[in-house]
């Protein structure tokens, strides 16, 4: 006795239809994958950091505002206040340390026993050997930066236009050449006038820098948080990032 096949022939629009629900199975899998390795990455070489402090200003919180709607200051911020900060993405990769340049804007702390961190611009570079004219504060000339061309061995005027540079004080110290080590940086904020860095800490390492921030992606609100002892963000708003 012959067997009877009554199975029914794949006809042409189900065959389709089974390769169609392969594939998008397949791409599924891979965008999942993939989303899954960009979030690894993510989080292990970028990190977001917000701005607290008017250091960088104006190139960070240039609007920023307590709850008040007051001009961002310490005096003027309570403690149970919210205050209007930037948010921005830091670059942790080993190799976009290495290749710090001048003037780009760093996550850094100032010593291995500092665990706050500090957002600065890099001013001077390892090895290199500059002073700082020194006239006072509001003066002419005062913070006018000079480097010495290791080829010509002549100091030469570095412009800083990004920033008032008049507005600070310039330690007399500074006002002699000195030669950074080999792993050094001199950092400074914006903001000459409001800004607690290299003047009066001494150059960084770069051991002691944590990131190179790459872009401003939000902003956000911080709160101080009794209970943790500390400002945390809140609110985060996000915006097209403005590379720096």
């Amino acid at each position: 006795m012959s067997e009877v096949n009554t199975k029914k022939p794949v006809t042409p629009f189900r065959a389709f239809v089974d390769k169609l629900v392969f594939a998008l199975y397949v791409i599924a899998l891979i965008l999942a994958v993939c989303f899954s390795a960009f979030i690894w990455f993510q989080k292990t070489y970028f990190s977001a950091y917000w701005v607290n402090g008017q250091s960088m200003w104006p190139t960070l919180n240039a609007d920023a505002k307590d709850a008040k709607g007051i001009p961002f200051n310490e005096e003027k911020r309570a403690l149970d206040g919210a205050t209007g900060v930037d948010f921005v993405i830091g670059d942790c990769h080993q190799n976009a340390i290495d290749s710090i340049k001048r003037f780009d804007i760093v996550v850094c702390k100032y010593s291995d026993s500092d665990y706050s961190d500090k957002i600065k611009r890099v001013i001077v570079l390892p090895g290199e050997t500059f002073y700082i004219d020194t006239t006072g504060a509001g003066n002419e000339g005062n913070g006018v930066l000079h480097i010495l061309n290791s080829s010509t061995n002549d100091y030469e005027v570095i412009d800083q236009s990004f920033t008032n540079i008049s507005a600070g004080d310039y330690p007399a110290i500074y006002g002699q050449p000195t030669t950074l080590n080999e792993n050094e940086y001199f950092v400074m904020g914006d903001n000459r006038a409001n800004s607690s860095d290299s003047r009066q800490n001494g150059p960084i390492t770069k051991s002691n820098i944590e990131a190179k921030t790459i872009a401003l992606v939000a902003k956000c609100k911080i709160v101080y948080n009794v209970s943790e002892g500390k400002y945390v963000p809140t609110d985060v708003n996000y915006s097209w990032p403005r590379f720096f």
